[in-house]
């Protein structure tokens, strides 16, 4: 009898197994899904052996990691409710935990080149956040649109074009920097050399040049692969991307701000014809 016990806990532990590894049992809905890609870039999986192009309605699990090459870029939706957009030669990963009472948190880890992050505050459950780590630089958002630039692992610059953000560097004593729309921050240095710069003012014509590297082909017009994420999302898509990057010449007028120089890490340019997101009025 001990033996026939023995014999079923075993089939049991190994049936157990067997469909947690099971692609069909145990594999973890895909938190995201790329609606546009422009050029090449590569998908990184820990589980596959060799990265793969990235394509349009690929799926974006956790842990997977994103580059673009030269002139090209990317976009990917993260649970109908936030945008992340990658520039050329830019490299990202995201990762997802539950926090207690049933939140999300998202962390965005850009190790280099530069991203576009639109949140939509409204479908953003109460206790949700939203974080992008660079190496030297940790910003908590909610319901904006930010950019983000990682060009050396000593240097990130940060630019608010709707709604607040805050931004620290990773040591638990940093000072904090308020972020709303229309500013910036540098961080310079590593560990304890952290810095932060004081917040500076940008234009309207400056914003607009941040953002048109960023102009992808329109969000995916059809559900072929049937995934609620992307039926759910080509609404929230062109609203939260396409809103501000498309080239039209009915734009709001700006706000009045002194320009100030723009970063050294940026390319100068005159005004462009993008049409920025309006002040946030409920942040």
């Amino acid at each position: 009898m001990a033996r026939l016990t023995s014999a079923i806990l075993l089939a049991a532990a190994l049936a157990l197994n067997f469909f947690a590894q099971s692609p069909v049992y145990g594999q973890q809905q895909a938190p995201g899904v790329v609606t546009a890609v422009q050029g090449q870039a590569q998908l990184t999986r820990p589980a596959v052996a060799k990265p793969t192009l990235l394509r349009q309605k690929d799926d974006i699990r956790l842990r997977d990691v994103v580059d673009t090459r030269e002139k090209s870029g990317a976009r990917m939706l993260f649970g109908g409710k936030a945008t992340v957009t990658l520039r050329e030669l830019s490299r990202f990963e995201v990762r997802e935990e539950t926090l207690p009472g049933g939140a999300t948190r998202s962390t965005i880890q850009l190790n280099s080149g530069a991203i576009l992050v639109n949140v939509a505050r409204q479908l953003m459950k109460p206790g949700d956040e939203v974080i992008i780590n660079t190496n030297n630089a940790v910003a908590t958002i909610r319901g904006s649109m930010i950019y983000a630039e990682s060009l050396e692992p000593s240097q990130s610059t940060f630019a608010q074009i709707s709604g607040t953000a805050t931004l620290n560097c990773p040591r638990p004593t940093s000072p904090t920097a308020s972020l709303t729309r229309f500013t910036a921050v540098d961080i310079t240095g590593l560990g304890a050399d952290c810095n932060l710069s004081p917040i500076r003012n940008i234009t309207s014509d400056f914003a607009a040049l941040l953002l048109r590297p960023f102009q992808l082909p329109r969000a995916l017009t059809g559900e072929g692969n049937g995934s609620q994420i992307v039926r759910n999302a080509i609404a929230d898509t062109a609203v939260l991307s396409q809103a501000a990057l498309t080239v039209t010449g009915g734009s709001q007028p700006p706000p009045q701000i002194v320009t100030p120089p723009p970063p050294s890490l940026l390319p100068g340019g005159g005004p462009l014809p993008v049409k920025l997101p309006g002040p946030c009025r409920d942040c």
